[in-house]
């Protein structure tokens, strides 16, 4: 299904955020100083968000709902997702992936959100060198990090009827999903030692409710 052609006269006027208990207010307040006219809307789920639509934009920052289709044609200024990971780790918990492919670069990406989870448009993206270290809530924090710089820099362009830049770029052909994370925490029989320790290192602390 297509999405409804904008109305021409209907001028940006409210910003959705979806965003977490923490990130929420401190987010919205920065969205309402970045443009002091807009209205800010700042939800914890999908189910909060107003019915009207059509003057507003979604912004969602490492937010775990999928965001229904319906929802997203019925925006007339378009959706935008902080993803936390790069363009190669589309997907559920990229830290991990990443982590259990020895990747030497991590960040975050900003893009337009489609009804496909992390496939949109890329706009931007923050990236950072991966500590020799690192485990896996240690590159989450990173990568959180990453996501805040980048709302940072494009809060001012968010809250703007124009839209953000486009760049060349591809997302990652293999999508992190929870099924491929339970498989890869578990260690097959008669795997190697360097294995176990890179499964270990990348899924051994990831989150038990997959």
């Amino acid at each position: 299904m297509a999405a409804k052609p904008r109305d021409p006269e209907a001028m940006l006027d409210t910003i959705l955020l979806l965003a977490g208990d923490a990130e929420r207010p401190v987010l919205a307040e920065a969205l309402r100083r970045a443009e002091p006219g807009i209205r800010v809307v700042a939800a914890g789920t999908v189910r909060d968000l107003p019915d009207t639509l059509e003057t507003a934009r979604l912004i969602a920052f490492v937010f775990p709902e999928i965001v229904p289709a319906g929802v997203l044609q019925r925006l007339g200024y378009g959706a935008y997702n902080f993803h936390p990971g790069p363009p190669e780790y589309p997907g559920w918990i990229p830290a991990a992936f990443a982590l259990y492919d020895g990747a030497a670069r991590f960040g975050a990406t900003l893009h337009e959100m489609t009804s496909w989870v992390d496939s949109g448009t890329i706009c931007d993206v923050e990236g950072f060198d991966v500590p020799a270290d690192c485990a896996l809530q240690g590159l989450e924090s990173l990568a959180y990090a990453a996501c805040l710089r980048l709302f940072e820099r494009w809060a001012e362009a968010l809250v703007s009827p124009l839209k953000p830049p486009r760049l060349p770029l591809r997302w990652g052909a293999r999508k992190c999903t929870r099924r491929l994370f339970a498989e890869l925490a578990q260690v097959p029989e008669g795997a190697s030692e360097e294995e176990g320790r890179r499964r270990a290192r990348a899924f051994g602390s990831g989150p038990l409710d997959i």
